[in-house]
Order: structure tokens, then sequence, then C-alpha cells
């Protein structure tokens, strides 16, 4: 005979249910850890600035910065208190250091790159490229034709418009070649200073900025290609490639490298300038193509180069393009470096063993001279 449950036996049965369901719920159970990722392939990385051979920083987009100090093992990301796009950054010394991009941003750090305190650049252009020559003297370049230096380091900036002046008979056929944007600059010493940008730009001082010259009218004899029914004979020197990235070994030794894969070379610090040839791989004799002409071939953009140690030199552009110096002169494709598909903004060499290519999600270091490179996984 079946024995009728009574309210309170229920009642007990249920609270022990609903106890041993609690007892379930709050089951402690071992999560491993989130890994955290410092480098996506989402990342755009625009510059590089190694401070030893296995120390450097890394600038990119959306205000990112990271610190490696073993080599690219692993990176620490620095929280700079922006959102805005990173596309230079160069430090002076171990404590003293500047960054550069979006919205007129430019700060600085005075303890190793730990911190960072926004200075007061007073415009609101993209600012693409600076060079240092201590912790109080710098130049700053970007967009319409933007200059900017600072001899108190960054407490105050003098900005001025690099870009020549046309006569008024000629000024309304100018505008489509007024204010150009220009994207790199280098300074050997405190006096020697180059600049370079859109639309062939070449600008040199000797003075330290107090006054500038335009450089690129020895190219214009070099380009073959002919002027449009709407181009003016009067602006031949304007339909030169844009130059993204310039730089020199000492006075007398510079290069420059832009659109249409082109590099470009002085011996004699500026006063001359020379299309330099390539190769397809390094031991392959110059090619004898005439810069400009119509059957020049499809090449990639190089946006950045650096001549390092005392007669290498090496530019990395679009489509994992990387080029290396050759002894006879010419540049040629370097197969050493991973066949990576995106694009490489900037290459930045330490000393002759030590240095960094980055891009497109793209961290990669070599230790033994561009022999090998590793790819970093952050």
């Amino acid at each position: 005979m079946e024995r009728p449950i009574t309210s309170s036996r229920l009642i007990k049965t249920l609270l022990v249910l609903v106890a041993l369901a609690t007892a379930a719920c709050h089951r402690e159970v071992a999560m491993p850890p989130m890994p955290v990722h410092n480098i996506r392939f989402t990342d755009k990385f625009f510059d590089v600035w190694p401070t030893s051979p296995t120390r450097a920083f890394i600038v990119g987009d959306r205000g990112k910065v990271l610190l490696t100090e073993d080599g690219g093992k692993t990176f620490q990301r620095i929280n700079i208190g922006v959102n805005l796009g990173i596309f230079g950054i160069q430090m002076t010394d171990d404590q003293n250091g500047f960054l550069c991009g979006q919205d007129g941003l430019i700060m600085r750090t005075r303890d190793g790159g730990k911190t960072w305190e926004r200075l007061n650049s007073r415009t609101h252009l993209f600012i693409f490229g600076m060079s240092f020559t201590d912790r109080l003297h710098g130049f700053l370049v970007g967009d319409r034709a933007l200059v900017m230096n600072t001899s108190n380091g960054g407490e105050t900036f003098f900005k001025r418009q690099l870009d020549r002046q046309f006569p008024p008979e000629i000024a309304d056929y100018a505008l489509p070649y007024e204010e150009p944007v220009l994207y790199s600059t280098r300074f050997v010493d405190s006096d020697h200073g180059f600049v370079v940008g859109e639309l062939g730009r070449i600008w040199a001082t000797d003075n330290g900025g107090k006054s500038w010259n335009e450089q690129q009218q020895s190219l214009v004899s070099q380009w073959k290609r002919a002027l449009g029914p709407n181009e003016d004979q009067r602006f031949a020197d304007y339909i030169l490639p844009t130059f993204f990235g310039v730089s020199f070994r000492d006075l007398k030794n510079g290069a420059a490298c832009g659109l249409e894969g082109v590099v470009v070379q002085t011996g004699d610090g500026g006063k001359s300038w020379r299309f330099a040839h390539q190769a397809e791989k390094p031991g392959m004799p110059p090619d004898s193509l005439v810069p400009g002409t119509v059957v020049y071939p499809a090449r990639d953009p190089l946006f950045s180069i650096d001549l390092f140690g005392g007669d290498q030199g090496i530019s990395s552009g679009n489509t994992g393009t990387v080029l290396r110096l050759q002894g006879n002169g010419a540049w040629a494709h370097d197969p050493t470096v991973p066949s990576i598909p995106v694009q490489f903004s900037q290459v930045r060499f330490f000393d002759p063993q030590h240095g960094w290519i980055v891009g497109q999600g793209t961290i990669l270091y070599t230790d033994d001279g561009g022999k090998t490179w590793r790819s970093c996984q952050g």
C-alpha cells in the first residue's frame, strides 16, 4: 500500500534537489587564460625604431605601440592614451623620443618609452615622417607641404609650407601641383637635411632649415615619359614619381624610393640624382631599362629605404617586395625575406647585422645581416 507524500516531505525533497543543483552550478572549473596576441593580421605597422640589437619600438594604426627587448620573441604593448594612427617614431637616446601621426599627432617620451605625453603641434594635418638630430632639434613633414621644426624638444614648433612659388602668369595652371604631400625627411647632421614627397619632390637644406632648395631637376632628363595632352612643359618635373622614403649614409651618399618601384641615388649630397637599375636576383646583371618609357615594367611601389653600414642598403614595399643593394650598384629582389604578399611599410637596421621589417600584420627580424629572417608572432 503506497504511503501518501505529505506536504512537509515534498518541501524537504525539493529543497535537497535545489541545493544539489546549486552546488552543481557553482562547481569551479579551471579555465585556461585566453592568450594575448600583440600582433594580429589586421594590424597595420608603419614604423620601427631599434635602440639596441634586440630592443625596438614598433608603431602602427589605432595608437598601437609595441616594445620588444628580446629580438621579437615577446612584446609588450604600451598604452599612449590615443587611438590615432602613428606613422613614425624615433628615439634620440635611451630616454628621449618622439612619435607622430594622424590629426597632427606629436608625442614625446622622457623615460625610455614607458609613458608618452601629447605635444601641441598646432595643426590637424597628418604628419608622416620626422628626423631628430638630438633630443632638442628635429624636423617633421606631412600633408599639404607641411614642414615643422623644433629646437627645444617639442615645447614649441615652427611651421612652414615647403612649396614652390609660381609666378602670377602661370599660377592658375599650377593649381594641380600646389601643396604636395611630404612623406619623409632625413637630417644627416644639424645643418644638412633632405625632404621627399609627392610629385617627385626632393628638397634639401645646408643651413638647418633656414632655406631650402629643390633637387629633383637632374632627374627630369632621365625620365623619358612623354607629357600628356593636358600637361605643360613648364611643370615637367612634376610628372616624376612620388617618393615615399629617403635615407643618407653620410653627407654625400643618399637614396630615395617611391612609386613605380623606383630608387634614385646621389653620390654628391643631392647636387645630382640618378635612377638606379634593378636586377631580378642577386648576382644577376642590372637591367638596361630607360626610366619612364612606355615599355617600363609595372613594379610595386617602395615605401621605405635604409642605407646602413659602409655599403649596404635595403628597400621595402607593396606585396612583400624587398630589394637589396648589390656590389654592382643595382638593387635586386631579396629571396631571403619570407614571401608574404602584404605591404611592408618600413625597414630599419640598427647595425649591419640586426634589422627589422614591419608592415601589414607582420614583424620580421634578422640577426645575421638579412641572411635569414624570423617572423615574430607576439
